[in-house]
């Protein structure tokens, strides 16, 4: 029994440590939009994504244009013909857990820092200062990472071009909102606390149950004495 104990307590470890997260945005990388090799397109509308404000309209997905993507073969330049808002709801997340935010930032090339900039925001709130640079050859792509907590009901994460509204501006990629996993000692710890429960000697655990069932005894018998 022992044995069998342990050795499901490092299966549960071994699983922990090569389990990847999972990504709770939809189309996080902006892949869902057809846009051949070499092209772009301002489309109305995108899987998971929501237009939130202008005065720039849909969304430009880029395909290997004015700098190649940071993850699969699209981005996003996030001002379109004018700066544009855009963002993702969720109505799943869990009130008051802390998530794990991350994407990809690059201003557009051969561009000044004062069109590229661009804002991140957690159900309104501006989370960072404005991300700008002045941009060189090709995409030069930073990640940038946050721990949000999520309010109840609806989350709304949201990007915004903020920098000269002329159609060229900072460009997005590969935004991912995850679990926020335990520390890797943290984890060991929890770990080895259950294996060790579990692996108790048989006379301490009967002596815990009888703990158990005398104060249980002692309860029922007080409440009957107070009928």
């Amino acid at each position: 029994m022992k044995r069998t104990l342990s050795l499901v307590a490092l299966l549960a470890a071994t699983a922990f440590a090569h389990a990847g997260p999972v990504n709770l945005l939809a189309n996080g990388s902006f892949e869902s939009t057809i846009v051949a090799n070499g092209s772009w397109t301002n489309t109305s509308s995108i899987a998971g994504w929501a237009w939130l404000a202008g005065p720039g309209t849909g969304f430009e997905v880029r395909n290997n244009v004015a700098g190649a993507a940071q993850d699969g073969s699209n981005y996003l330049e996030l001002d379109t013909n004018g700066n544009t808002t855009i963002g993702q709801y969720m109505s799943s997340l869990s009130a008051g857990a802390a998530y794990d935010l991350s994407f990809w930032y690059s201003p557009r090339e051969f561009q000044a820092a004062s069109t590229n900039g661009i804002q991140v925001y957690w159900n309104g709130l501006l989370l960072d200062a404005t991300l700008t640079g002045l941009g060189g050859n090709g995409n030069a792509w930073t990640r940038h990472q946050y721990q949000v907590v999520a309010q109840s009901g609806t989350n709304l994460l949201s990007f915004s071009s903020v920098g000269s509204s002329d159609s060229v501006g900072g460009n997005l990629d590969n935004v991912s909102l995850v679990n926020r996993v335990p520390e890797p000692g943290t984890l060991a710890l929890t770990l080895a606390a259950l294996a060790a429960v579990f692996t108790l000697p048989g006379r301490l655990r009967r002596h815990a149950e009888q703990r158990r069932a005398t104060a249980l005894a002692s309860t029922l018998a007080r409440d009957n004495g107070q009928a």
